[in-house]
């Protein structure tokens, strides 16, 4: 049965869904606008902000989950990508899941920008965004928490992650100049020293992070709803 729930616990290997979900939970868990759920003891969890939602199956019971999501209609769903095939959805956007710890040390050096900065860094077509006043509100709690860290460069780079505990997961990366994005990615992960490190990416996008020592885990993806 899934029951909302006011206790999650602590992330015990890397899995991006649970870690969205961590991350969320650890910044929002005094908040309405964001929900959390588990099913059956732990089998899944699922959080909900926003219209977001994302599901960490570990052989939940897909009919309960499947009826949970028609009441709820979230607009998108992230989860790994063989429950949202079990969930019966189409046209998800599969991502490959990949790990490195963070262990590069020292600091980059990068500017101290506004979230209206950094946005308009992050905010290119390849990459999926939210409004400027959602975006703005979430990224200052969640920094002004302790629980997210950047790097960027005025007008050529920038690089947001979120975290929780021993776990940091790359929210979003952008470059606008050529050979930046290697040097953003160096950056966060400094940022992020000593924790594991996740992130998600396209086939085609895969090779540039394994160059930087990062390994596929397994297959998650992005589900959104059709607009009419």
């Amino acid at each position: 049965m899934i029951r909302l729930t006011s206790e999650l616990p602590e992330i015990s290997k890397p899995n991006a869904e649970y870690l969205k979900i961590k991350c969320l939970f650890d910044c929002y868990k005094d908040d309405d606008r964001a929900l959390f759920w588990s099913q059956d003891g732990g089998r899944a969890f699922i959080s909900m902000a926003d219209g977001n939602m994302t599901i960490r199956n570990k052989g939940g019971a897909v009919d309960e989950l499947k009826e949970f999501i028609s009441v709820l209609s979230p607009d998108s769903i992230f989860s790994d990508y063989g429950t949202l095939r079990k969930l019966s959805l189409e046209n998800i956007k599969a991502v490959n899941v990949i790990y490195r710890k963070a262990d590069i040390s020292g600091e980059t050096a990068g500017d101290s920008l506004s979230s209206r900065e950094i946005y308009d860094i992050l905010n290119v077509k390849e990459f999926t965004l939210p409004e400027y006043p959602y975006f703005a509100v979430d990224f200052c709690r969640r920094l002004n928490y302790g629980y997210a860290e950047y790097y960027a460069v005025m007008d050529k780079c920038a690089a947001v992650s979120f975290n929780s505990g021993n776990y940091a997961l790359l929210n979003g990366i952008v470059s606008r100049e050529k050979g930046m994005g290697s040097t953003a990615l160096k950056a966060i992960l400094q940022k992020n020293y000593g924790r594991g490190f996740l992130a998600c990416c396209t086939d085609e996008l895969t090779e540039f992070y394994e160059k930087n020592g990062f390994k596929k885990l397994y297959k998650a993806g992005y589900w959104w709803k059709q607009r009419t």
